[in-house]
Order: C-alpha cells, then sequence, then structure tokens
C-alpha cells in the first residue's frame, strides 16, 4: 500500500501548476457568479445584508463590495497579484462568516435547515489561505511577469 502511495505521489508531483490553476480558476469563477447575484439585487443586499448590521457608509459598500468580490474573482481566474487578492478574500471571508454569519446573525456553520450558514465563507477562506501559502502556481500571469 505504501508502495502504491509512493509511486502514485512521484508521478503527480508535476501536476502542482495545472492543480492551482484549475484551483483559482474555478474559485474565482464561483466567486464573480456568486457576487454578479448582489447586483441582480442591489436594492435587496443593502436592505436586508447592511442595514440590519448597522454597518456605516452603506451605500459606499454596497457597490464597492461587490466591485471587489467580481474583481478579484477575475484576478484569480487569470493569477495576477494572486497572493495579495488570496489575502484580502481571506478578510472578507473571516469578516463575513465569523463575525456576521456567525457573531451577528447566528446562521451557525450551515444555517437553519442546512441553508445560508457561514460554510461557503469557510471554503474560500480555506481556499484563499492555500493560495496565498502556495502561490499562483506556473499557469498564472503572475508567473509570466515576475523577473
Amino acid at each position: 500500500m505504501f508502495r502504491f502511495y509512493r509511486s502514485t505521489t512521484s508521478r503527480t508531483a508535476g501536476l502542482h501548476g495545472a492543480a492551482l490553476l484549475i484551483l483559482r480558476a474555478v474559485t474565482g469563477w464561483l466567486f464573480v457568479l456568486h457576487r454578479l447575484y448582489k447586483f441582480g439585487l442591489m436594492d435587496g443586499w443593502k436592505v436586508g445584508v447592511l442595514q440590519p448590521l448597522g454597518l456605516p457608509v452603506q451605500g459606499l459598500l454596497s457597490g464597492l463590495v461587490p466591485v471587489f468580490e467580481i474583481g478579484a474573482g477575475v484576478l484569480l481566474i487569470v493569477g495576477l497579484l494572486t497572493r495579495v487578492v488570496a489575502i484580502l478574500i481571506c478578510a472578507e471571508m473571516t469578516i463575513t462568516g465569523f463575525w456576521i454569519k456567525l457573531g451577528v446573525w447566528h446562521t451557525g456553520v450551515l444555517g437553519p435547515n442546512g441553508v445560508g450558514g457561514a460554510e461557503i465563507d469557510f471554503t474560500y477562506l480555506a481556499v484563499g489561505l492555500l493560495i496565498f501559502a502556495a502561490g499562483p502556481g506556473a499557469l498564472a500571469t503572475d508567473s509570466v511577469l515576475r523577473p
């Protein structure tokens, strides 16, 4: 069994760059899709999310957060400024997961009836940490542009 594991590990060692590309691309794509939803429901998102939290500058946040999230998703897909984007996503997901969903709304990890909790925030947080630690990979714009 251990021999099989070692041989599989040695055969897949070259897939690091491709795996990071897939991780970045899928995460970025899902981030963009999820955030486009906020633009479609801009008033509902502002009234349903930002106002109950009592956050300052709600008008600014209601437009700025979705723009950041879509831009971050696109940058992840192309692999540009990857580590900066990853750490900013981690910061946002820490706030939304721990403070808003668990602390203010008390939805729990899976939410009421398994819907709408902090699980997606924690998943994005974990992926962001992985991308920050591993870097963008060889198949990224960052890798092409670095000296």
